[in-house]
């Protein structure tokens, strides 16, 4: 748990099973059951308020190269597509979904953010008619290279995006679609385990002015986060050893 808590990317089972002293199979358990419990914290965490940011994802590998062959990118492959809202300075949610259309990210926003939230997005058009039913929506044409307009950008939405294909390419390498939840529920946990924090930059182009930084958690407030949790779901083998998470349907405590 240290170890994965630690790591803003993650850690792969095989390393985990050469520190523990375990085999790769059971040191996969573990860090499912941990994944489980960073799954059952995006879970309850309360919607998205202030500025949100929305933008979507598509993870997989990237085809082999065929002479003469143009391979399509995002929309049109068999990749996953992952819906991303991030709170400014706060949380983000994910959710996989089966592609960019407005029916299937209107539910997945409508639910993770409060209708007076104030969303950014790029100008995919799903996003236009999703910001109809919230306070205010601005987004930026990247289209034609515009990616930020005073404060109007989904930058912070991208960067979330940027571990996720660190994670995949640094550590995991293949991500299995049916998995896919627990390794993005994760690379959320350890998101949200940061708090903002405003000082005078020390050096860079902003030195002497006030930025503000996001620091993480202290470790022991992370296990509390992390372990909190624990009564909200079951992990259980398989007749085939894979796993089967149970979800605890009633909190058995306030958190």
């Amino acid at each position: 748990m240290y170890s994965l808590l630690c790591s803003s990317k993650g850690a792969s089972s095989v390393a985990i099973a050469t520190w523990v002293g375990v085999s790769q199979k059971t040191a996969w358990k573990m860090l499912h059951a941990m994944r489980a419990l960073m799954e059952a914290h995006q879970n309850v965490l309360p919607m998205l308020q202030g500025v949100v940011e929305l933008d979507e994802k598509y993870l997989g590998g990237k085809p082999r190269f065929q002479h003469g062959v143009k391979h399509k990118r995002g929309h049109g492959t068999a990749k996953t597509c992952i819906a991303t809202a991030v709170e400014r300075q706060g949380a983000v949610k994910t959710h996989l979904v089966a592609n960019n259309s407005a029916a299937d990210l209107k539910p997945f926003v409508e639910s993770a953010v409060a209708s007076s939230a104030h969303l950014m997005s790029d100008e995919h058009y799903a996003y236009q008619v999703i910001g109809r039913s919230f306070s205010a929506h601005d987004s930026v044409r990247h289209g034609q290279k515009e990616f930020v307009r005073g404060q109007v950008h989904s930058n912070t939405a991208e960067s979330f995006h940027a571990t996720l294909e660190r994670a995949k390419f640094g550590v995991y390498h293949w991500m299995s679609k049916q998995h896919l939840p627990l390794y993005t529920a994760e690379a959320a946990f350890h998101w949200n385990q940061r708090i903002p924090e405003t000082r005078v930059a020390k050096k860079g182009k902003n030195q002497g002015k006030l930025r503000t930084f996001m620091l993480r958690l202290p470790i022991l407030e992370q296990f509390e986060n992390l372990l909190k949790l624990a009564p909200l779901r079951q992990l259980r083998r398989t007749k085939n050893s894979g796993i089967r998470i149970i979800p605890t349907p009633v909190p058995l405590f306030g958190l």
